[in-house]
């Protein structure tokens, strides 16, 4: 049975949060119910998972609080968590990496092929997309710097959402064709 953490008396934030991990803790059963529907879209460990639940959970705390609706924690923290949740499964960042530090590490100069190798293998795995579709990948790998979704959908002049799943397509296509 899941027992409502507001009717525990809180002076601080600290307690707030410690209140937030026991009661997600005690109802892992209803964390696990929520994200399951998503579980396989989501680039999430059962880590990242527990800590989105213990934020959604201390967000409802905050919220069931200031409304002064103590007894409807649980739907607050289910719309939260599940918001949370589908983030994660569309591809969203809730924060925003150092991926560009990362990406510079990684590249080895020395091991790239020759660029005119490189762009017939590229012309290859195009071909059996539409002319938008390459169109969007052409300007994607001109860029000199990595490009996140909202700079290539405004370039396209989409919403973030439509270039995802257009991006998202167009992955699995050349995914398919390798």
């Amino acid at each position: 049975m899941m027992t409502d953490p507001t009717d525990q008396p809180r002076d601080t934030d600290q307690e707030t949060w410690l209140t937030a991990r026991r009661w997600v803790t005690e109802n892992m059963r209803l964390i696990h119910w929520i994200a399951n529907p998503y579980r396989n879209h989501m680039a999430a460990d059962e880590d990242d998972l527990l800590q989105e639940a213990t934020m959604a959970a201390f967000q409802a705390l905050t919220t069931a609080e200031n409304k002064q609706a103590a007894q409807r924690f649980v739907p607050f923290f289910r719309v939260i968590f599940k918001t949370r949740c589908l983030r994660l499964a569309s591809g969203i960042q809730t924060v925003q990496p150092a991926n560009d530090v990362l990406l510079d590490a990684c590249t080895l100069e020395a091991a790239s092929p020759l660029p005119e190798l490189l762009a017939i293998e590229i012309d290859a795995a195009l071909r059996g997309l539409s002319q938008r579709e390459q169109e969007i990948c052409r300007w994607i790998l001109n860029q000199e710097r990595p490009v996140n979704m909202h700079q290539a959908a405004e370039h396209f002049h989409l919403s973030r959402r439509h270039f995802s799943r257009l991006l998202h397509n167009i992955l699995y296509q050349l995914a398919e064709a390798a």
